[in-house]
């Protein structure tokens, strides 16, 4: 048997050495196509980013125009790239809104920021303008001023801007060559970028200028009414903070509101509510809590309110009101009229807050119903308040000495002869009166006290405290029963022929004279 062997093949070093050793690296042909296409595309995107650049001074200009549908001119310009957009500084428009006579609108610096995404679809996603400055002639400059819609792709421009801010800027309204303008200092005003349908959000925070205090402002505008920006939905909340009442000539405090708004850009519906801790008539220098609740249509063409529904509370005392606030027509300036109603209030929360006393003079149950003006002019409190009305004060008692001995001296003669002390009670104060420049004129003011009820006419002058009352008494007892000595026995002997009230009382003439709080009380019936 033949054993089969098999051996293997010889190979050579050279060859071995061949094999292990590699060829030189060539690119291969997809590689070279790749980066031929990156070129290309690259050069492409440049060509296409140069042909939509919309950051030259002359695009800017010409969208700036098509959106505020006037001329724009800019100061200094420069492009930025990382991110695409551009800065204009000392920009100026003129003409605006197709408005006869529109005052130039100046912006310190404008910045303009996209993203390269936004340069092919036509996306801004910041512009901020600093430093606005915009006056206006009056309330109602702004109400024809035609826009597009939510003002965030105006009418001739193609460019959506994603959100607009405004920072320190200043909003004046001219009000003539005798007053100064009034200014809204803008601390920031933020406009979000229109929903679907049309809603775009806001937020603002603003100093008001009368009165004086911050209000933060936020909620939804739109859609908007292109064909009349007036008709543009708009609501929200508010809060307005250390408003000084101080501005209005008269009175004082510190008031804070918080609300809500809804309706339309040319009239609001606000429910609100008010505190003003230390409210005061600054004539007395009094202060006392108020606090309202209220309800209120505002039209912003002409700033006219009216005042649908207000609950206050003075002191402790509820106040119902409903009027409004309108343009004088004599006068430049509001005129503030109301109806107000006071139920079961207490006359010393109203004593204190217009009378100099430390302490009302006097307490009781109040009841109110009548109307108060209050003209535009400047001048105290008491003199330029109107009031007209009628009031009673129920269980009254006088807290100073001087007034309550008078009373006790009053009501003891005519009770007549009595072993017991008068009641120290002053009631069915009641009547009809006028206050204008001050002066409240009464025609029939009446007064109960034990033993006598009197029937009044005259005036009180606020401002010089001086009191001026005629009218007559009705006493319980007859003459002599009211007067002693010699006096008493001759009034005994002539009583049947005096005239007496239909209780069998003596009716006599009475006089409150003198400077308050120093009244002279005199019944002569002689």
């Amino acid at each position: 048997m033949h054993r089969l062997v098999t051996e293997a093949p010889e190979v050579s070093t050279e060859k071995v050495c061949a094999y292990r050793q590699r060829e030189p690296f060539k690119p291969r042909r997809w590689l070279r196509i790749a980066l031929v296409s990156v070129v290309l595309a690259f050069i492409v995107c440049v060509a296409l980013l140069a042909a939509r650049w919309p950051f030259t001074r002359s695009k800017v200009i010409a969208d700036l125009e098509g959106a505020m549908q006037g001329r724009v001119e800019i100061g200094k310009f420069q492009q930025t790239w990382f991110p695409p957009g551009c800065v204009a500084e000392d920009v100026t428009f003129k003409g605006y809104g197709n408005l006869p006579g529109s005052v130039p609108m100046t912006v310190r610096k404008l910045t303009i920021q996209s993203s390269f995404q936004g340069l092919f679809t036509g996306h801004v996603s910041v512009l901020l303008a600093e430093g606005v400055y915009v006056t206006a002639p009056n309330a109602g400059y702004f109400s024809g001023w035609q826009q597009g819609q939510g003002n965030s792709k105006p009418a001739g421009s193609k460019i959506v801007i994603d959100k607009f801010i405004a920072t320190e800027s200043v909003l004046e309204f001219s009000r003539g060559a005798e007053k100064p303008p009034l200014q809204f200092a803008i601390s920031r005003l933020e406009l979000n970028s229109p929903d679907a349908h049309g809603v775009q959000t806001f937020q603002t925070t603003l100093h008001n200028p009368e009165p004086p205090g911050e209000v933060q402002a936020s909620g939804y505008l739109g859609p908007w009414k292109t064909e009349n920006s007036a008709q543009t939905p708009i609501a929200g909340s508010y809060s307005f903070k250390r408003a000084n009442l101080a501005a209005f000539h008269g009175i004082a405090g510190t008031l804070s509101s918080d609300g809500s708004f809804q309706g339309t850009v040319g009239q609001l519906d606000v429910r609100g509510k008010t505190l003003t801790p230390d409210f005061e008539v600054t004539d007395t220098g009094h202060t006392i809590p108020l606090v309202t609740e209220f309800q209120a249509r505002v039209t912003t063409r002409d700033g006219n309110v009216s005042l649908e529904r207000v609950n206050a509370r003075l002191g402790k005392s509820s106040i119902q009101a409903a009027g409004n606030i309108t343009k004088s027509d004599d006068q430049k300036g509001k005129v503030v009229s109301v109806n107000l109603l006071v139920r079961n209030g207490r006359i010393q929360d109203f004593l204190f807050l217009l009378l100099k006393d430390p302490a009302a003079p006097m307490t009781g149950t109040f009841n109110f119903k009548g109307v108060a003006i209050l003209p535009p002019e400047k001048a105290q409190f008491t003199k330029k308040i109107q009031l007209q009305g009628d009031f009673g004060v129920e269980a009254g008692h006088v807290t100073k000495p001087v007034t309550q001995a008078n009373l006790e001296a009053l009501s003891e003669r005519a009770e007549g002869e009595k072993d017991d002390p008068p009641e120290r009670v002053l009631s069915d104060l009641q009547g009809h009166f006028v206050l204008r420049q001050g002066i409240a004129t009464s025609s029939n003011l009446s007064f109960s006290v034990p033993g006598a009820v009197a029937r009044l006419h005259g005036t009180y002058d606020l401002l010089a405290h001086r009191i001026n009352l005629r009218g007559t008494l009705f006493m319980k007892a007859n003459l002599s029963q009211a007067t002693k000595g010699v006096k008493s026995f001759l009034l005994k002997v002539i009583n049947p022929f005096l005239k007496k009230n239909h209780r069998g009382g003596a009716v006599i003439p009475v006089t409150i004279t003198g400077i308050y709080p120093h009244p002279v009380y005199r019944t002569d019936p002689i």
